[in-house]
Parts: C-alpha cells; structure tokens; sequence
C-alpha cells in the first residue's frame, strides 16, 4: 500500500479551517466556503483577482455515487466551488459500477472538459479512460482515492487523505479505551479500494497483536444496511458476548453495525465498542452519548482546494503529485456536534 506523505502548507491549513466549520451544513455552509477560497485563493489576471478564474471552463466531475451523505456533500462542494469561481459544472453519477464510471469519464472527455475531477471507485479499471483523458491535453484531477497508475501518464496529481494515519488513529483510540486488549470485528468497504485497504491496513497494524484479537472481518460494501447484515451474521456466529469492539472503515458502516448490535439486546459503547471513519453528524451524536467510541475524520469538503488546484494549473505552476488532506481523531474529549455533516 501506497502511503501519502502529508504536506504542511499553508494553503491546506487553510482548506481544512474551512472544512471543520462548514461542516455544520450541508447547504448554505458549502457554497460560502467555498467562495471565500475560490477569492482569497486566486491570483493573476483581472478574473483571478475578482474569484472568477474558471470563467469559460468546463469542469467534468466523475463521481462514484450517491448513496452517501459523504458523496453528495463532496459532489455539492466541488459544485460550488466551481460555479462561484466562474466554472461550468457537469457531473456524472456512476452509481457503484465501475465499468459505468470509465463509460462517464470518456463521456467528458468527448464532452471537450477543460479540466476532470475524478473520485475512482477502484483502484483498476479507469486506466485506460484516464490516460485518453490525459493524451488530450485536459488534466485529471483524482480526489478521495487513489488508483493504480502514473502521474502525468494517468492523472496530474490526487488530493486525498492520509487513510493509513486514519486506521491508525482509530487503534489508538482502542487501545487507550480498552488497555487490557479484546475481540475485535472488522466491517470493511472490499478490496478494490484504496480507502478500505488503507484504513483497514493502518487499523490492524497499529494494534498490539498479543492483546487484540480480529475475529472475524466482513466487507460491508460502504452501505449501512449492508454492515448491518453482516453485523448480525457475525454476532450470530461468534456471539455478541464474545465481541469486545466493532471497527469499520466508515461511520455509515458503524451506524448499521450499532443497529445490529442494539437488535441482539447489547448496547453500543458499553457491552461492544465501536470506531469509525469519517466525521458524519450522527457519529459524532453517537460519541457524545456514548454508543461510538472514536471518529477520525475525511473531510467531503473538496470544492477549495480544487480550484485552488486548477487556478495553479491556469497560472502555469506545478502542483505536487499529491495532495493530502488533514484530518482529525474526535472522541468524547474534543468532539463537536457542530462540525459533523
């Protein structure tokens, strides 16, 4: 697994900032933030200077899907940003399927896109697509995810966070709450994703394996009621008493397990543990009362730091092959509510 090597910048900081306080909307919350970065961020000419840099671009966005509230927030983000910049938007839905996705980005390419925003699906697949992409003179942007190919040759360069640290944060909080160690079940999102392999790989590997024992690991799939279901499986199999911790690989995947464990008659927080990723409102309300242990979050807040990306690109600068997003460990100590989306 590839690990990201986080860069410190000023510019980041910043993203962040306004990721953590526009977190608390959905809505309203989005299109400011990302209008104060689109200006404050752009230089050059008369329509840099006055925020309208993409003023005649046409930006292609290739999303995975929609089944999340991460997903849409990040597809509205991106949205925002562009149009406040002066941008045309132009989204294409994949619905879950991979081969739907290479079909949508060659679909932009052939749509003349001055720049394509890519969140993969997997890791292998858009290869091909991303590379005409590229041959055409239009920079691809990855966002979220990383795939199995080459800057320059399949992608300018990929803003994401740092999945293993997040898998890692989330053991820490483990094994700070649970220091005599336990049985610990993993629900993951597959193993065609970077994301998951990552979260789950900094997870595992951080733990101390002469205390914790994994007992049983299930793909949820990223949907909640498919870790419910795998949820109640695993309880069947292994016995809901013999459980000490849940972890999944998203807070959505947590909610489904929470419910299975609820269903079974034990209680979230007390009789089993739970952890996640991803910073959703309602795991934060879960930490607050007690049902989640930990969220470590992912911010979906794209939208700034894209066109603070392709305003560079415009200006003739060079962006670094990666670009990592900040992220923060929340638990009862330091969460609030306010910042979930």
């Amino acid at each position: 697994m590839r690990k990201m090597k986080k860069i410190a910048t000023f510019i980041m900081a910043a993203v962040l900032t306004v990721s953590l306080v526009g977190c608390s909307s959905n809505g309203n919350k989005t299109s400011s933030d990302s209008k104060g970065n689109a200006s404050e961020q752009a230089t050059g000419d008369n329509e840099s200077s006055t925020g309208r840099v993409l003023k005649g671009k046409t930006v292609g966005f290739s999303q995975t899907d929609s089944m999340s509230s991460w997903r849409t927030t990040e597809t509205d983000s991106i949205k925002a940003a562009v149009e406040e910049a002066g941008g045309k938007f132009i989204v294409k839905d994949s619905g879950g399927d991979i081969a739907t996705q290479e079909t949508d980005i060659r679909d932009l390419v052939a749509a003349g896109v001055d720049y394509l925003v890519v969140a993969p699906l997997e890791n292998n697949g858009l290869q091909g697509a991303l590379k005409e992409a590229m041959d055409n003179e239009i920079p691809v942007i990855l966002v979220d995810r990383a795939i199995d190919g080459e800057v320059g040759t399949h992608f300018t360069t990929a803003i994401m966070s740092d999945f293993v640290w997040e898998g890692e944060q989330c053991a820490k909080a483990l094994m700070e709450a649970l220091p005599d160690g336990g049985n610990v079940v993993i629900i993951n999102g597959g193993y065609d994703s970077s994301t998951s392999t990552d979260r789950q790989e900094g997870f595992v590997n951080a733990l101390d394996t002469s205390k914790y024992n994994i007992v049983a690991e299930q793909n949820g799939e990223w949907l909640m009621d498919k870790a419910q279901s795998v949820m109640e499986n695993i309880i069947q199999a292994q016995g809901g008493e013999n459980i000490d911790a849940v972890f999944a690989v998203t807070d959505d995947m947590i909610q489904g397990a929470k419910t299975a464990i609820e269903a079974a008659g034990f209680e979230p927080g007390k009789d089993i543990l739970t952890l996640g990723i991803d910073g959703t409102r309602a795991a934060f309300e879960d930490i607050v009362s007690g049902k989640q242990l930990a969220s470590c979050t992912c911010s979906p807040y794209f939208g700034p730091v894209v066109v603070d990306t392709i305003t560079k690109l415009i200006n003739g600068e060079t962006v670094p092959e990666n670009i990592t997003n900040e992220d923060v460990l929340y638990t009862k100590d330091n969460v609030n509510v306010e910042l979930g989306y």
